[in-house]
């Protein structure tokens, strides 16, 4: 199936442990992934510079913790603050309680990317989503074609396509949808795991692509899945210059 999506974001990525920029291999805190360039702030306004319009930024030290903390949580208030005018930012990491979120979005994050409290607290989550509508989006991480949690190491026991069909059916207008196994790989998305969730949501949500992305064809593949977005975090990091290419693919 194409269902070639024709308002598509390509979001550059951030992860941040400690105030800097790092990327993770298949979530593995003990596969830490860094680059001599690792000042978030500086990676950010080259991100700016070179034409991007959204920007994703994960705090792994919130996702481990379960609760953002500095320095990571004054980075993202002032990358809020300073990005250009018309831009989006969303940010997700250890959103775990309706405190944590009503303070990121009121710092003037455009949308936060909830996990974990979806699926344990269900009722806090309908009432999150009733009170910021399409400003909360909902992050699928899936191991095995099942929903991860919790920083990626509990399962949550459900299927990736009948979660994204419950959640798209509340009125979740965007899911984020990760393959752990190909998370920081450069091997390319899992486009059945995307299609999958494409199906599921029938036009209800976005899904917004990740793990994996590392070339102007995995950006086109994505796309031609009917995604409206792709994350691509680890490509950049190994080589910055790539953003140029990815972006032209994105158009």
């Amino acid at each position: 199936m194409s269902t070639f999506h024709s308002s598509f974001l390509l979001y550059p990525a951030i992860d941040l442990i400690a105030g800097k920029a790092v990327r993770l291999q298949q979530g593995d805190f003990s596969a830490l992934l860094t680059s001599d360039d690792d000042d978030a702030q500086a990676r950010v306004q080259a991100i700016w510079a070179a034409g991007a319009k959204a920007l994703h930024v994960i705090d792994l030290d919130a996702a481990r913790t379960g609760a953002p903390a500095e320095p990571n949580a004054s980075i993202v208030a002032r990358l809020a603050r300073e990005r250009p005018s018309g831009s989006l930012i969303q940010v997700g990491g250890g959103l775990r309680t309706p405190a944590a979120i009503r303070d990121l979005l009121g710092a003037g994050v455009d949308r936060v990317l909830l996990g974990t409290l979806p699926f344990r607290s269900p009722d806090q989550f309908a009432e999150l989503l009733c009170d910021f509508g399409d400003r909360i989006a909902v992050a699928l991480d899936s191991r095995g074609g099942s929903v991860r949690i919790g920083g990626w190491v509990e399962d949550a026991g459900i299927e990736v396509g009948l979660a994204a069909t419950s959640l798209s059916e509340q009125g979740v207008k965007t899911l984020l949808v990760t393959g752990i196994e190909r998370d920081g790989s450069l091997g390319g998305p899992d486009l059945e795991l995307l299609e999958t969730v494409v199906t599921a949501v029938d036009g209800r949500s976005d899904v917004i692509a990740a793990g994996g992305v590392t070339t102007a064809a995995d950006v086109r593949a994505t796309r031609s899945v009917g995604c409206a977005g792709a994350v691509v975090g680890r490509a950049l990091l190994d080589d910055p210059s790539r953003l140029t290419a990815l972006l032209a693919a994105s158009q």
